[in-house]
């Protein structure tokens, strides 16, 4: 049993040995930096839920966020790296469903702007002194400055006549579908979970994609659980650490 016992211990330290000593797990070179991060994105809002009825609303739409990070080693190739981004998001309300069509819509947008703070914990494998690869996973505050809505609905009365009216607001304060109302506003602060996998490469540049599910109910007053809605992202990465 002793023997047993020592052979395991053995190959225990003589795996350690060789892990610690492997720089593709564990670099001694590790060292904090800053980098620069674009982000080319995509929102996949869900569903408006709200008496026993799924909604969907809004389309997936488009937008760019520019950002900074702090990439800070803890241990072996662990890390942790909080971040800033400001993004700039375009979408539409989804006028083929139920919902809308008692209405000739014409031109629909809804635009947003505001800041994230993601806070990443990461591992990755130097593969060589140029190139990396790097897994993370954490929280991300989201804080939106301004998110409205740009409505035009078209009425024809003739072939040649035509009646449009236009209408603008901010979701922070109510909601244009059936379900209008400042009860119904969205709110301002939302909370997600990122994943994210990316490549290190020529020692400054960074390439990856990521994603979020969304993590706090969007609808402001939800009249006791009773309208829900979240969102989540998509985005592709491209930086440039200093």
């Amino acid at each position: 049993m002793k023997k047993i016992l020592l052979l395991a211990l053995s190959l225990f330290a003589g795996v350690s040995a060789v892990w610690a000593a492997n720089p593709i797990v564990d670099n001694p070179n590790n060292k904090p930096y800053v980098g620069v991060r674009l982000n080319l994105e995509s929102n996949i809002p869900g569903n408006v839920n709200f008496s026993n009825t799924s909604v969907n609303a809004f389309n997936p739409g488009a937008g760019i966020s520019v950002g900074a990070i702090y990439n800070r080693p803890i241990i072996a190739n662990f890390y942790v790296e909080p971040g800033l981004e400001l993004y700039y998001n375009t979408q539409k309300f989804n006028t083929e469903d139920d919902l809308f069509q008692n209405s000739q819509w014409e031109h629909n947008s809804v635009r947003s702007f505001g800041m994230r703070v993601p806070v990443m914990l990461g591992y990755h494998f130097d593969f060589s002194p140029k190139v990396s690869l790097a897994v993370a996973t954490g929280p991300v505050l989201k804080v939106g400055f301004t998110e409205d809505y740009y409505l035009t609905t078209k009425t024809k009365v003739s072939d040649d006549v035509a009646f449009r009216n236009h209408y603008s607001g901010s979701l922070y304060k109510d909601s244009p579908f059936a379900m209008a109302g400042p009860e119904n506003a969205r709110n301002r602060v939302d909370c997600a979970w990122r994943f994210s996998i990316g490549v290190n490469f020529l020692k400054h540049y960074y390439a990856g994609l990521s994603g979020e599910v969304g993590m706090v109910n969007r609808i402001k007053h939800t009249n006791n659980g009773a309208y829900s809605q979240h969102d989540n992202l998509f985005q592709l990465n491209l930086g440039y650490n200093f």
